[in-house]
């Protein structure tokens, strides 16, 4: 039997403290592999055997596999083992800082110094433990930034606290040589510390150990809202992600007051929780607005943009051009990840808005948004700053659905418009009734009835946009004869395609008139297609091939 082997028996009968067992795991973690590997076989069979805890497992198996252990411990930590009953387990804390030796302070001093050469950097794995108190226990993700680890906190396990776990995100390594970056980083995390909203994930502090700089997080389990949308390749129904959007535009909306842009806001940056609840990860590396302000004694703001730390598919033009940080920049952001939301993918092909503006790129409508809401998703894509949705208000009042107080007075007053013109025409001598030839009595089903409004609905947002005949399948043509398809007698539909070469004809007359003869033509031939015997494009026509 080994020294740990004797260590953890004496635990068990309580003859040693947990500290004291931590510190002789520790010892024999750094002896040879065959006593190492006999420590851990020992270790397992008493866990398996239900003689420890899974919380002083987990301590221990990290002790033993630790080679990372370079601040000393804060404090001194007696631990009750499992075996005794379970009215005396208790967790007896005792403070082990002496009157003579200072706290410790993170400042930036201090930050920087526990980067220099005197501590080299050493690669973390899982069983690794920083600070003498976070053991890494699974890896999580990594980014350009750095990794994100599911830890324990011993110090929760200390408080018998039933949720022991936290997220460290540990940045790399060409992050942390870059110092100013650091010494920002350390500032914009201590204003994600004001973010307290709870759409906004928790972020506890910014500390070192050694060469490892990193940020400790509430810890949740579900999933990125990226797998939720690859989930949906279609989109999710407006319903469905209308809690959704709103969450995340209030998270923003918070940030925002707090005068802080995101800056990297993205759906990788979105969390499900299991309880479906949202929060907007990653504010540690925020932007600060108005810089001149009560920071102004802080002349260096960490910008992620400078060192690349934004995603371009989700970044607008002035994050691209490394212009100061504006509440717009979230708001281009939030609006490209409420569209991948609804119609499963980007807006602009994941393009850059530099490069989609480059092209001239137009986005798509969306069929499940009304023209109102479209409009609103719209504008808030737009590439110019200027002609952006200002604020994140504005952006929810646009695109969320109508209130039932906006129905019903809109009702009331059809009513009373309605009410009003019957009286006039009862006042007056009806004219003469047309008689037309009997209508086949078409029976529709709720379903077809949807789907003529859906139709509709996006014929008018294709005709907004300029999208009146092509592209094919795609154009606000194609939507109302789509529509007469499902009821070849719907007015809304038939007046919806004349209204079409009206357009054109307009388009028409105005390229004639600027002596652009083939563009005149081109509008002529595809109004003619919508509407074969239009009148106006029919003497048009007439006019353009007689001055030929």
């Amino acid at each position: 039997m080994n020294s740990f082997d004797q260590a953890l028996k004496a635990f068990q009968l309580s003859s040693i403290s947990f500290d004291e067992l931590l510190q002789i795991a520790r010892r024999t973690g750094q002896a040879a592999e065959p006593t190492l590997a006999e420590a851990k076989r020992c270790l397992d069979a008493e866990f398996q055997a239900g003689r420890l805890s899974p919380q002083n497992y987990a301590a221990l198996d990290a002790e033993l596999s630790d080679k990372t252990h370079i601040a000393p411990p804060a404090r001194q930590v007696t631990v009750v083992p499992s075996a005794a009953p379970r009215g005396e387990q208790a967790t007896l804390i005792q403070d082990a800082r002496t009157a003579t030796a200072p706290p410790t302070v993170m400042d930036t001093e201090s930050l920087l110094s526990g980067l220099r050469e005197t501590h080299p950097h050493e690669e973390l794995t899982v069983g690794s433990t920083l600070k003498n108190r976070f053991v890494l226990q699974q890896l999580l993700g990594v980014g350009g930034m750095g990794m994100v680890f599911k830890a324990t906190d011993l110090r929760k396990i200390e408080a018998q606290d039933k949720e022991p776990y936290v997220a460290l995100k540990v940045l790399n390594q060409d992050f942390q040589a870059n110092p100013m970056a650091l010494v920002s980083l350390q500032r914009e995390t201590k204003r994600a510390q004001t973010l307290s909203h709870p759409n906004i994930i928790k972020v506890y502090d910014f500390d070192r150990d050694g060469g490892h700089v990193f940020m400790s997080m509430e810890y949740l389990e579900g999933k990125p809202l990226s797998h939720l949308i690859k989930e949906h390749p279609e989109g999710m129904p407006f319903k469905q992600a209308w809690p959704i959007i709103h969450a995340m535009a209030d998270a923003l909306r918070h940030a925002h007051k707090k005068s802080i842009v995101h800056s990297d806001f993205k759906p990788g940056n979105v969390f499900i929780d299991n309880s479906d609840e949202v929060r907007v990860l990653d504010f540690g590396i925020a932007c600060a607005i108005g810089r001149g302000d009560k920071d102004h004694q802080d002349a260096t703001v960490f910008n992620a943009r400078s060192l690349g730390a934004y995603t371009p598919a989700y970044a607008s033009l002035e994050q691209l051009q490394n212009s100061d940080p504006d509440p717009r920049d979230d708001i281009y952001a939030l609006a490209c990840v409420s569209y991948e939301l609804l119609t499963g993918k980007h807006p602009f092909g994941r393009l850059s808005a530099e490069k989609a503006q480059e092209v001239n790129l137009q986005v798509k409508p969306v069929a499940k948004l009304s023209r109102r809401q479209f409009k609103g998703l719209q504008k808030a894509l737009a590439f110019e700053q200027a002609q952006r949705t200002k604020t994140v208000d504005a952006f929810l009042s646009a695109l969320g659905p109508r209130s039932t107080v906006f129905y019903g007075l809109w009702g009331t007053g059809v009513f009373a418009v309605g009410l009003f013109a019957a009286n006039i025409y009862l006042s007056m001598i009806a004219p003469p009734k047309i008689v037309e030839a009997p209508k086949v009595n078409v029976q529709l089903s709720p379903e077809q009835q949807q789907k003529i409004k859906d139709l509709l609905e996006l014929a008018g947002i294709h005709a907004d946009v300029g999208y009146l005949t092509a592209p094919t399948g795609s154009n606000a043509l194609w939507a109302y004869r789509e529509a007469l398809k499902i009821d070849p007698y719907n007015k809304a539909a038939a007046n919806g395609i004349i209204g079409i070469a009206d357009t054109l004809e307009q388009q028409a007359w105005e390229a004639y008139e600027r002596n652009d003869r083939s563009t005149a033509l081109k509008r002529v031939q595809d109004g003619l297609e919508a509407y074969p015997t239009h009148k106006g494009l029919l003497s048009l026509r007439e006019k353009l091939r007689a001055s030929q």
